[in-house]
């Protein structure tokens, strides 16, 4: 499925998930289009939507952090080799 349909069935959805809930829905979609090889730009360029902005934010917070941290541990790692 193309992300430009997958935006617009979201934009259909949107109004009829709760609004306590939107924001959990908005992470799993982020994280399914992720999963589905979907990259986070790509989405971000289709999506203008705020609960997804927050989420794809959130995720690239949390997962490009923790890369970064394991690429530091690696460094360090060879200075002490």
């Amino acid at each position: 499925m193309s992300l430009s349909t997958i935006t617009e069935v979201w934009d259909v959805l949107r109004e009829h998930i709760d609004l306590n809930d939107r924001a959990d829905a908005a992470d799993s979609l982020v994280v399914y289009l992720i999963e589905n090889n979907y990259s986070v730009d790509d989405i971000q360029d289709e999506f203008s939507d705020k609960d997804i902005t927050r989420a794809l934010k959130g995720y690239a917070e949390q997962h490009f952090q923790e890369e970064e941290y394991e690429d530091d541990d690696d460094n360090e790692d060879e200075d002490w080799g």
